[in-house]
């Protein structure tokens, strides 16, 4: 791999942000006087596009999803979102990758509050480009990546994308991009989930990226 820079995920990579969503992702059912599904749907909430998620899992309306992504963002962003903790030996890997390699965010959580939450957590020093959704939720996770890797000044095949989801193997595959996905957030398990995608490699916690960057 000829990588020039590193672009992360957040949710399930970056910071265990489970909580946070969880709990408001039951809320906001709630709230809507919808049933409320068990703690394992709601945690499949945590990474994916949120009006597509929905949608994939419940037979509704576009209003309903809209209605549901707007409330769960107004409640969200008022103190859900920093429910969250640190992954072990995360800021220790970051230290090191960024001596070497520009690093970004690319995300799914609308941008404001994925600067918000890397502030709180006093990560935003590791990073030359934050970059998430918009409002709408409307910007798919291919082109959010994207801009990012143009943030960055580089094309997304200079880049490395290291991500817990389908969502993101899926775009990076899409972009051309090799991909690292990680198993100890909220999408992939063990390598077998990872079987499918091209370019990969599978790594159970944080400091392992460095162990793979330093053969490059």
């Amino acid at each position: 791999m000829n990588v020039k820079a590193i672009i992360f995920d957040l949710d399930g990579t970056l910071l265990d942000t489970g909580r946070g969503i969880i709990k408001c992702i039951a809320s906001t059912f709630g709230k809507m006087s919808l049933a409320v599904p068990d703690e394992e749907t709601c945690k499949t909430f945590v990474g994916p596009p949120l009006k597509m998620h929905f949608l994939e899992l419940f037979e509704t309306d576009e209003k309903t999803a809209d209605d549901f992504v707007r409330l769960f963002r107004e409640e969200y962003a008022k103190r859900d979102v920093f429910l969250a903790g640190r992954y072990p030996g995360m800021d220790e890997c970051l230290t090191t990758l960024h001596e070497r390699f520009p690093l970004a965010v690319a995300t799914n959580k609308r941008e404001d509050l994925a600067v918000k939450l890397l502030e709180r957590f006093e990560m935003t020093r590791f990073f030359d480009a934050i970059c998430g959704s918009d409002a709408a939720s409307s910007v798919m996770k291919r082109q959010i990546i994207a801009n990012a890797a143009k943030r960055l000044g580089f094309s997304p095949t200079d880049c490395l994308m290291v991500g817990d989801s389908s969502n993101d193997a899926e775009a990076a595959e899409q972009l051309g991009m090799p991909f690292v996905g990680v198993t100890y957030g909220y999408g992939f398990k063990n390598e077998n989930d990872l079987a499918t995608f091209s370019r990969i490699r599978c790594i159970q916690k944080p400091v392992e990226i460095e162990s793979i960057l330093k053969k490059i």
